[in-house]
């Protein structure tokens, strides 16, 4: 389950010039490649940043994203920022509105990152594990008293970021998705949310106390690769291949040492249930309506576009025609 909550924590990140790490997709074996390309074949719209949907009355551009800045997005938003421009209604994961209502929330509601009442971590954990994880707290600046009583699930967020990039979590520059509601705010365009503002609090409040905790002790295994997948999904996102990430990634996992085949895919499907499509379809209920009669920008994390079940082909389904909207040549190095 480890491999999941570090897809979601670095799939909010970008590529660092201090993050060093090794693309691992050109060196896998010829049969582990093989077989990724064939998972990733079998999802309709498995690459492509950016598309436009089109039905009678409605136009809506779908821009898949990383969360945090990176260099090559100025590039992206030579395209997509006259789209923007020409949109009458902005829709993100959470609209400055969301987000300033969940810094309210959790000012007024610690239980959300801090649990009241239960065992704390070091209770849970063996004391070796304990003291790895006390460790890997203090390199990401935060001290183990204070982690001690964090959710499980918000610990292994933490665990998923590279030490590399914590410093620009707290004061770097923003990435696409704000890049896209900051040219919206310029030209007066409305942003709204595609759902609640404690979405993700409720997916992880519904996982049991012991699969938290299995989070972090896999955690805790995973760490001295994270660098190497930090490159690898910055790679493939540049290349365009949003599917490719998340194929990794449930390949990858079936290589931690012990794991069962069998568990590790309901892991998996608990995963992308709870963060990936549980949140996806519901948000065509927002995007739908939302749409009719106008011209819509959608800035999502990318691993929301592809699938059954992704944004892609939704629309598809629900009528709309789509074309992949051509990015510039820098922004799509080879992976």
């Amino acid at each position: 389950m480890k491999r999941l909550i570090a897809l979601f924590a670095m799939l909010a990140l970008p590529a660092f010039a201090d993050c060093s790490g090794q693309n691992l997709i050109p060196g896998l074996a010829a049969p582990a490649r093989a077989a990724l390309a064939a998972a990733v074949a079998t999802y309709p719209f498995p690459t492509g940043n950016a598309w436009r949907a089109v039905k009678p009355g409605s136009t809506i551009t779908i821009i898949g994203t990383l969360h945090l800045y990176d260099p090559r997005m100025e590039g992206m938003m030579q395209t997509l920022g006259p789209l923007v421009d020409a949109a009458d209604l902005v829709l993100a994961e959470a609209s400055p509105e969301a987000e300033a209502q969940l810094k309210s929330a959790i000012a007024a509601n610690p239980a959300l990152l801090i649990r009241p009442t239960g065992p704390t971590l070091p209770e849970v954990l063996t004391k070796p594990e304990w003291a790895a994880l006390s460790a890997e707290l203090t390199a990401r600046g935060v001290p183990p008293f204070m982690a001690a009583k964090f959710q499980p699930w918000y610990v292994s967020m933490l665990l998923g970021i590279p030490t590399c990039a914590i410093a620009a979590l707290a004061d770097g520059p923003t990435g696409l998705d704000q890049m896209v509601m900051n040219r919206a705010a310029r030209a007066g365009i409305p942003i709204l949310s595609l759902e609640p503002y404690d979405t993700v609090f409720r997916a992880f409040g519904a996982l049991s106390d012991a699969e938290q905790i299995t989070m972090i002790r896999a955690a805790l295994v995973t760490i001295p690769g994270a660098a190497d997948q930090f490159a690898t999904l910055t790679a493939a996102y540049f290349a365009g291949q949003h599917r490719q990430i998340w194929e990794f990634t449930r390949q990858q996992a079936a290589t931690i040492p012990g794991t069962d085949p069998g568990q590790m895919a309901t892991d998996f499907n608990l995963m992308e249930q709870a963060l990936l499509t549980g949140r996806t379809v519901p948000w065509m209920d927002v995007l739908l309506p939302g749409a009719m009669g106008k011209t819509v920008v959608v800035a999502v994390g990318a691993a929301h576009l592809s699938g059954e079940k992704g944004l892609l082909y939704l629309l598809q389904q629900a009528g709309y025609t789509l074309t992949e909207i051509p990015l510039l040549p820098q922004t799509n190095p080879a992976p």
